[in-house]
């Protein structure tokens, strides 16, 4: 690694880098930032960016030599706020111009870099170049991992924590969800009847066809609205399935950082109770809008269409007859 930037303190305000190859343009440079202790924050000013709207005349490999970084000393990189790409994939692409900022990202490049701390010494830890004194390490099983991994498994744990407070929120969501299914199968509950003597009297086959083919419909949608409540309440999401044990994950290792072998077996578990959660989230969506338009709304249609051929019969029933105003019901035959 160039010298410039194994001997460069940490910043404390953005610094002026400018690019020998482009004589007269420059970007700002972050050097060693607090959540990234080993690597570099390259930023563009916005009137850079303003006048390169198709992508800008310099490379990842034109800030880095700026920088003093040897290119093969790279771990890892992120573009413009987007996902780190190790040093395999963006070997094939320094030299390539960078790309436009997509619009609403942030126009800073990040890159992490592996440093040289010096020859090692007895016991297999490593001396500092500059000779400071020793301070207390971590354990000795974690003594030889190197910076670009710790930042690695630091970014790995800031994704575990977001993706574990997503549940959470979804989990809140789910919530409400369910109150308003358990309303809907109380709502479905009180139409899935039979029709009243009025009802049946006013309406013909064509009615009765379709409020009987409307009540299967009822139980179809109260089956699906009961699946789905059942599935919030002891299903694989819940306290009775896998939650516990991923919010113990949480608890125990992923809030309180703590060093762990099973990180990937942890993000593989919360990945999966992940796509759960949505998974039913989806389907809850699903049976609620079911129950909304297959359910009551189609029964309330049959209702309606009956309701005003009750009315219409009332009406028939109270013509006036020679002047006189007498419901047919109670006429007595001449």
């Amino acid at each position: 690694m160039s010298t410039v930037f194994s001997q460069h303190a940490a910043s404390v305000q953005w610094e002026p880098l400018p690019l020998p190859r482009l004589p007269g343009m420059a970007v700002w440079a972050w050097y060693r930032p607090p959540h990234l202790p080993t690597g570099i924050l390259f930023r563009i000013p916005p009137e850079l960016a303003a006048a390169s709207p198709a992508g800008f005349p310099f490379s990842l490999l034109d800030l880095l030599t700026a920088a003093g970084i040897d290119p093969v000393r790279i771990h890892s990189a992120s573009i413009f706020g987007g996902e780190w790409q190790p040093a395999a994939v963006l070997s094939g692409c320094l030299a390539l111009a960078v790309p436009a900022v997509p619009p609403g990202a942030p126009a800073e490049l990040a890159v992490n870099v592996s440093e040289d701390t010096g020859p090692p010494i007895a016991g297999g830890t490593v001396q500092p170049a500059s000779a400071a004194p020793a301070v207390p390490g971590p354990p000795a099983h974690s003594a030889a991992v190197p910076a670009a991994q710790t930042e690695e498994q630091r970014l790995l744990y800031d994704r575990l924590e977001s993706s574990w407070k997503n549940c959470v929120q979804m989990e809140r969501q789910m919530t409400g969800l369910r109150q308003k299914l358990a309303s809907m199968l109380n709502s479905l509950g009180k139409l899935d009847r039979d029709l009243t003597p009025e009802e049946r009297l006013a309406s013909d086959r064509e009615d009765r066809d379709a409020w009987h083919d409307a009540r299967r419909w009822i139980r179809d949608v109260s089956a699906k609205c009961h699946r789905e409540i059942k599935s919030f309440d002891i299903g694989m999401t819940s306290a009775a399935g896998r939650r516990n044990v991923i919010e113990q994950y949480y608890e125990q290792v992923i809030a309180p950082r703590v060093p762990s072998a099973e990180l990937d077996t942890i993000r593989r578990a919360l990945e999966t109770y992940r796509k759960d959660m949505t998974t039913l989230q989806a389907a809850m969506n699903a049976a609620l809008q079911a129950a909304g338009q297959n359910g009551t709304q189609r029964a309330q249609r049959v209702l309606g269409t009956i309701r005003r051929k009750i009315k219409a019969r009332r009406a028939r029933m109270r013509e006036a007859i020679g002047g006189t105003n007498i419901d047919r019901s109670v006429r007595r035959k001449s």
